[in-house]
């Protein structure tokens, strides 16, 4: 795994922050962290980080479906993976992976809290790689895709 990676880890819970923070710190990555969805958009325009860990279900105005969906549509940041992580699965009962919503929340990955260290230590190479693929496209592939997305919303 690269070392110094940047991450920007997102959540309302600093106790969470801390001990994520903490953790991928000592495990030889840059970690910038943000306690609400609006302090986060700031530090990732900042920071352009290789990737950001994102609490889902933050209770701020700007929670992290927003932000994922902002990040997505922002032609700076629309590269950047993201890792939502919830513990709205033992809360409400709901199972992101069987029941995802593409349009409106699209991250790379998805993980329950509490996350598994090491299945994120092996995940985070994963999506920075498959990234950085999506990032080499062609800019004349992007914008014929663009174009033929437009044209097929023209023709419904």
């Amino acid at each position: 795994m690269e070392k110094n990676l940047k991450i920007v880890l997102v959540d309302d819970n600093t106790d969470y922050l801390f001990t994520m923070e903490t953790f991928l710190q000592r495990n030889g990555f840059q970690v910038h962290t943000a306690d609400d969805g609006q302090k986060g958009l700031d530090l990732i325009r900042q920071e352009q980080p290789d990737m950001v860990l994102l609490d889902v279900m933050m209770e701020s105005l700007f929670s992290g479906f927003e932000l994922c969906k902002k990040l997505r549509t922002e032609d700076d940041l629309k590269h950047i993976p993201i890792i939502g992580v919830s513990g709205m699965g033992d809360e409400l009962g709901i199972d992101y992976k069987q029941w995802p919503d593409f349009e409106y929340f699209s991250p790379d990955a998805f993980l329950d809290k509490p996350v598994d260290k090491q299945k994120l230590l092996r995940l985070i190479p994963e999506i920075i790689q498959k990234a950085k693929k999506r990032k080499k496209r062609p800019k004349w592939k992007e914008k014929m895709d663009k174009d033929w997305a437009q044209k097929a919303s023209l023709s419904q």
